[in-house]
């Protein structure tokens, strides 16, 4: 029988996949296809793209939050303590990481809100960041039970 815990954390590896998943299309496959089809076609593709994915983007990334601050819980709190072992420094970079890509989320949704461009360097390199903290992410969550 599954317990609460195993729960959340299956919770969070799928709102993780299609989180990076939806990053890595963007930064990796998207490109490809700018020049492949062309400026103008490829906005139309990235609309449609952009369309469906403002919809599943902050629903995972809320996802990953509350899940990561559940499991995160068993880890770090007034018994175990927050700074005692590898586990915990490298959890607490991982939050750290994890806490620049909820801030940039939170910007891009504020800005759409108030119906704002973001800074033209945010929008075009964001999802790279992501990405790349994002696989430091699971870099760091492998790593935490090795070391």
């Amino acid at each position: 029988m599954l317990d609460t815990y195993t729960i959340v954390l299956i919770t969070h590896l799928s709102a993780a996949i299609i989180f990076l998943g939806f990053v890595f299309a963007d930064v990796m496959v998207l490109g490809v296809l700018k020049k492949e089809f062309g400026k103008e076609h490829f906005k139309d593709i990235k609309q449609t793209i952009g369309a469906r994915a403002r919809k599943i983007f902050p629903l995972s990334v809320l996802t990953l939050l509350l899940t990561g601050g559940f499991m995160m819980s068993k880890y770090i709190n007034s018994e175990q303590g927050m700074f005692n072992t590898h586990l915990q420094l490298l959890l607490l970079v991982k939050i750290l990481f994890a806490s620049l890509i909820i801030a940039g989320v939170a910007y891009s949704l504020i800005q759409r809100v108030l119906k704002k461009q973001p800074h033209p360097h945010f929008a075009k390199h964001f999802h790279k960041y992501v990405l790349v903290l994002g696989l430091g992410i699971v870099i760091l969550a492998k790593s935490m039970f090795v070391l």
